[in-house]
């Protein structure tokens, strides 16, 4: 009887062990709102970042929200980092970013269709000027949401 519990709690403690750092990971996490311009559109979603400095994407189109872009972020210097994107439609992209404060920053690259930007942690007033917005056009907060309208002229 002795062994069967032995047996038990070293089996618990290998799992537990096992599922340490994914544990710890998934507990110091922290969520943050995203901010993108893919191919001429604005995508909306989230981050989290763990706190071994990576994390992950998770977008939608804010014209098509049947369209999605996920990815994975890391950073690789005290204040900059990478994120790799690929959505449903096939683009993909490796954007560069830099961190404005612990929770915030933005990022920048290329598609194969064109620019690409993001924003993580900011508002959108705040988020407007670090993105490259297709020409004619502002972010805008509404009662729906954000989108992308005409600049008056």
């Amino acid at each position: 009887m002795c062994a069967v519990i032995a047996g038990v709690a070293l089996g618990f403690t290998a799992i537990s062990h096992a599922n340490a750092q994914e544990t710890r990971s998934r507990l110091f996490s922290v969520k943050l709102p995203v901010i993108a311009i893919l191919h001429d559109d604005l995508f909306v979603g989230e981050v989290i970042g763990y706190i071994d400095r990576t994390g992950t994407i998770d977008l939608r189109s804010a014209l098509a929200p049947i369209t999605k872009c996920v990815g994975s972020f890391r950073y690789t210097g005290p204040k900059t980092g990478l994120a790799d994107m690929q959505c449903d439609d096939g683009a993909q992209a490796t954007l560069s970013f830099n961190a404005l404060s612990i929770f915030s920053g933005y990022g920048y690259g290329n598609t194969p269709v064109g620019p690409a930007s993001f924003t993580f942690g900011l508002d959108p007033e705040e988020a407007a000027s670090h993105l490259t917005l297709p020409r004619g056009k502002r972010l805008v907060q509404g009662p729906e949401g954000l989108r992308l309208e005409a600049v008056p002229p």
